[in-house]
This record gives C-alpha cells, structure tokens and sequence, in this order.
C-alpha cells in the first residue's frame, strides 16, 4: 500500500512539473532586449557596444564609442513572482580627446509577475507586469559624467534611466507573449517617471517617458530562435535635446537557451534621425545561467 502510495505521488508530482531538461519545450522564448517571460531564475550579464560620429564645425569630427555591462540577476521567489537587481556600468571613448573612466550606471531593482496559460492545438500565452525603481548612483564627474551620458544616449530606444546620471526612474511595464512550436510574438507597453536632482545647475523636476515594444521570431528548434524586436520610447524630459521627442529602434538577433544556459547576440540600429544623423550602430551580447 505504502509503495502504491509513494509511486502515486511520484506521478502527480512528474505531470505538475515539466522535467528540467524538458522545459525549453514549453516555455517561452526569452526575447532579446525586452522582459523575459519565461519565470525562470537567471544570473547574467548584458552588454551592448554602440558607436556615433559626431559633426563638428569646423572638422575634425568626433568618435564616440559607448560599452555598456550589466550584471542582472532574475530570482524567482514564489509562483509567479520574481525579484529583479540590476548593476549596470558604462565606459566612453572619444576621439579625439582623452576620456573617459569607467563608470557606475544606477543601480535597479524590482519586481516581475507573470501568469500563463495554455491554449489549443499548443498554442500558449503568459502575461504579466514589471515594476524597477533605478536609483542615483550614476556619476555625473569630469571622468566618469561622460561615459554614463554617452550610455544614456547610446540607450535612448531602450532604457536609458539605467545610466543617466542624477536621475531616479520609476519604471512600470506591461507585457504579453503569444508563443506556439515553431513561432513568437511579445507586445510591451511601459511608462516612466524621471525625477531629476542636478545639485550643480539646482534643475529638480519631473519627466514622463512612454515606450512601445514590439517583437517576434521563428524557433528554428525548442532551443534556438531567430528574433526581430521593434521598441519606440515617447519624451517629455530633458534626457533629450530639443527636437524629436521619439526615438525608435530595430534589434536584430538569434537566441539560444538550453536547460541551464542561455545566450543571446544582436545588431541594433536606431531608426530615429537625431539618432541616423549621427551614424549610431551598436551589437549587444549576453549570457546567462539558469536554476
């Protein structure tokens, strides 16, 4: 009686839970640069080189090359809940000139809900929310101001309250993932608040920033996925100069992701003009461990 019992168990137990080495067949694909769906705990990093050519009147013009790196860790703390921690750092280069210090973005952190179901002929679907709060600790010095400046530029499509400096962000975004056997598509929408402190120029205030985001992708395997992203963030803040208000982006890459591993490689281009104005092209890579 008792081993009918324990292997009764067993089976409930085996048909709640996917084996590990058999949960890349039904989760969702994690994207490239927008939220990952998948409630899987992940430690990482993200990086993202950027390169602009600035025109100077008169000539030379001005090189400048942005490497972003984040350390992100995703941790699963309930069903459905996850904590989030971000530590991003930034460096610059400028040429000509001698710039610039490696620098700390703004450290963020936050929390993820998400809510999946299945539907039929295996189609499936998650939705759910993301809250971060980034706080002040971006340097806004001589040697390390420009670099997390020139992060925050290189990151305008994206999210640049991750390195701009004297800036706290307040960031709430929604997401949905419809995702089958042999194909994706996520939509985010997000707002955020921006709440400057300029100690030097006394300019305290409040600016709002809207986002959009759109992606999809083919899964050549459970494993491998072929994506294409489209995000547009809305401006009404300083992080900009006077001009265009919006700024768009397109991502283009391929995502791997085994039981225990994942790693992703793109190619962004900005689409805005005060961002092809300037020839700004940038590759983004990151890896990760999941438990």
């Amino acid at each position: 009686m008792m081993a009918r019992a324990l292997a009764s168990a067993t089976i409930v137990v085996a048909l709640a839970a996917p084996a590990r080495a058999d949960y890349t067949e039904v989760a969702p694909v994690r994207p490239l640069t927008l939220i990952d769906p998948s409630g899987l705990s992940v430690v990482g990093i993200d990086m993202q080189w950027t390169k602009w050519t600035v025109p100077a009147p008169p000539p030379p013009a001005t090189d400048v090359s942005s490497l972003t790196f984040d350390v992100a860790a995703d941790i699963r703390v309930a069903p459905h809940w996850m904590v989030l921690v971000r530590v991003p750092f930034d460096k610059a280069s400028i040429d000509p000139g001698d710039c610039c210090e490696l620098a700390l973005g703004n450290l963020t952190l936050g929390g993820r809900g998400l809510w999946a179901r299945r539907h039929a002929s295996g189609l499936r679907s998650v939705v759910g929310g993301e809250l971060t709060i980034a706080v002040p600790t971006a340097s806004d010095g001589a040697e390390r101001g420009p670099s997390a400046g020139a992060a925050a530029f290189s990151q305008l499509p994206h999210d640049p309250s991750l390195y701009a400096p004297n800036l706290t962000a307040v960031n709430f975004t929604l997401l949905s993932q419809l995702y089958h056997r042999w194909w994706l598509l996520q939509a985010e929408a997000g707002l955020s608040l921006y709440f400057f402190d300029d100690d030097v120029a006394g300019d305290d205030h409040l600016d709002v920033s809207g986002r959009v985001a759109l992606g999809g992708g083919v899964r050549v395997t459970y494993k491998l996925a072929l994506l294409a992203e489209f995000g547009a963030r809305f401006f009404d803040s300083d992080l900009i100069a006077a001009g265009d208000d919006t700024m768009t982006s397109v991502d283009l890459g391929v995502r791997y992701a085994s039981s225990a591993f994942i790693v992703g490689a793109r190619f962004y281009l900005p689409l805005s003009s005060e961002l092809r104005d300037v020839d700004m092209l940038g590759f983004g890579f990151d890896a990760g461990w999941r438990f």
